[in-house]
């Protein structure tokens, strides 16, 4: 098996697995490696939960996020590595259950 990575056409990249022999234009009949639908996150309340960690981190201004530029980074990092994390972990349960059900 090989891993292909392809483009629709409103420019989504996706990842599907294809057998050996198959041509890499068969990519969107393989079958599908994407990460977890990232449709399914709340962005109402990501963007709530950075506004609030960027007020934690006092980034209010360029000269701020100048200064501290780790600051900027931590926060969208706490903001979002805990969602995306709890994403792959429904993901890969959800896989678990079918292959195992």
């Amino acid at each position: 098996m090989k891993l292909v990575e392809w483009t629709d056409e409103v420019g989504w990249k996706h990842l599907a697995l294809l057998r050996d022999g198959d041509p890499d234009d068969m990519a969107t009949q393989g079958i599908s490696r994407d990460p977890p639908d990232i449709n399914q996150l709340n962005w109402d309340e990501i963007k709530r939960d950075l506004h609030n960690e960027l007020v934690n981190r006092r980034l209010s201004d360029w000269r701020d996020v100048q200064k501290r530029q780790g600051d900027l980074t931590g926060a969208v990092q706490a903001v979002l590595r805990r969602r995306l994390k709890l994403l792959y972990n429904i993901s890969y349960n959800k896989t678990k259950e079918v292959t195992n059900g």
